[in-house]
């Protein structure tokens, strides 16, 4: 089982993901978070298998979340997902140590990529 905690400030995307995740029985979502404080602090606490956390939201952005936890706990697994094809943020997560970038849109790549 591959135990997931998801990060968005938009509450729908973030129970739209948990639906589609735990459409396989391989996957279960183990925490919900709505900013970048909370994917800090669930990850300390609930030390998921996969962090998947949106990239902009409210005061800190989740780039500002990962390079937290990846000094915390580098052999921690984060993919951004975004609505934005950004090559900053891009170079900048891949830099840092994210181990993926996903599109919001494209709902086929969300579970092989978590797998």
């Amino acid at each position: 089982m591959i135990n997931v905690l998801i990060i968005d400030d938009d509450p729908f995307v973030t129970a739209s993901l948990k639906t589609i995740l735990e459409s396989t029985e391989e996957i279960q979502v183990i925490g919900i978070g709505h900013s970048a404080d909370d994917a800090i602090e669930l990850y300390q606490t609930l030390q998921p298998d996969v962090l998947l956390t949106d990239i902009r939201m409210g005061h800190h952005t989740g780039i500002t979340a990962a390079k937290n936890i990846l000094a915390r706990f580098p052999e921690a697994v984060i993919l951004l997902l975004t609505t934005f094809k950004d090559q900053a943020y891009i170079r900048e997560a891949i830099a840092i140590g994210v181990k993926g970038y996903l599109i919001k849109q494209n709902l086929d790549a969300i579970i092989p990529s978590v797998k």
